[in-house]
């Protein structure tokens, strides 16, 4: 994670350095595209750090309640990943914040454009420096996400590959001004930059939300519905009800099983059950509530 901040930061210095010398709008936009890269890395770093606390008595220097300590210090846990959706939250917004100045800004110079003048081939140099050094970092992300199984670097290769794509498409667009005289090219090329920035920016925005309000996909509540119905000691599924605690995914599910039942029995059933949700859709944890059946059944 502190490589990719550190690449992001020394991409964004590339290009704004390069934008400012080259006059070439559309490279000032990717750079700032890069840079909601460099703060989301870091907001998730600082979620990460959180999450990884192992005072169960305290969450993020407040002290929490020492009552019923085995599912205190559970609950305690879970909460802290929730940080990682707080943070990812704020980068969301700080994304639509950067897109709205990056769109106004091209939608000013589109409006100006017979003042414009054709960017500084420079600002080539500057595009082709960070597709490189974004396709390196999405490398070396994608390998160590392989070997380690890590799902946060995985994704962050993932996401590089768009900003290579979109560095790449940047330095096509300033070819293009500067071997053709199209000075139109460089606003409307950053007004597509600002879009897609948008874009991002408010699906960010709306998945951390449903998430920080306990909204979970009916489908996939369904499908761990008709999972714990296999067990042969459930008879029937009152409710499932699943949230997210950062990445992390909990079930929480109400079942009605045989009056006769004892506890340690349910114990071994709720064992069960968790065990095959994990395996089956890599949940965190599940909590199963039993409620007996009529005993004149």
């Amino acid at each position: 994670m502190i490589f990719n901040v550190c690449t992001y930061v020394l991409i964004f210095v590339i290009e704004y350095v390069l934008a400012i010398k080259s006059g070439a709008e559309v490279l000032k936009a990717d750079a700032f595209n890069n840079l909601s890269g460099v703060i989301s890395t870091f907001l998730l770093i600082i979620g990460v750090h959180i999450a990884s606390d192992q005072d169960e008595t305290r969450l993020i220097g407040f002290p929490v309640s020492n009552q019923s300590e085995l599912s205190n210090q559970k609950k305690v846990r879970l909460s802290r990943f929730r940080f990682e959706t707080v943070f990812t939250l704020t980068t969301s917004i700080l994304m639509i914040g950067i897109a709205v100045k990056v769109i106004g800004g091209g939608i000013n110079d589109l409006l100006h454009a017979a003042s414009q003048r054709v960017p500084n081939p420079i600002g080539i140099v500057g595009a082709v420096i960070s597709t490189v050094l974004i396709l390196i970092m999405l490398g070396i992300n994608y390998f160590w996400g392989k070997k380690t199984n890590s799902a946060a670097l995985l994704a962050s290769a993932k996401d590089s590959l768009g900003d290579a794509i979109t560095s790449f498409g940047t330095a096509i667009s300033i070819y293009l001004m500067w071997q053709y005289d199209l000075k139109w090219v460089d606003s409307v090329a950053s007004i597509i930059i600002g879009s897609f920035i948008l874009l991002s920016g408010f699906e960010i925005f709306l998945e951390s939300s449903l998430n920080l309000v306990d909204y979970f996909s009916p489908r996939k509540e369904r499908q761990f519905k008709e999972q714990i119905l296999t067990d042969p000691a459930i008879k029937a599924v009152l409710g499932v009800h699943a949230h997210y605690d950062g990445s992390l995914v909990t079930v929480e599910a109400t079942v009605i099983v045989d009056y006769a039942m004892t506890v340690a029995q349910s114990f071994d059933v709720a064992q069960r059950i968790k065990m095959k949700l994990k395996q089956k859709f890599e949940i965190s944890d599940a909590k199963i509530l039993f409620i007996p059946n009529n005993i004149n059944e």
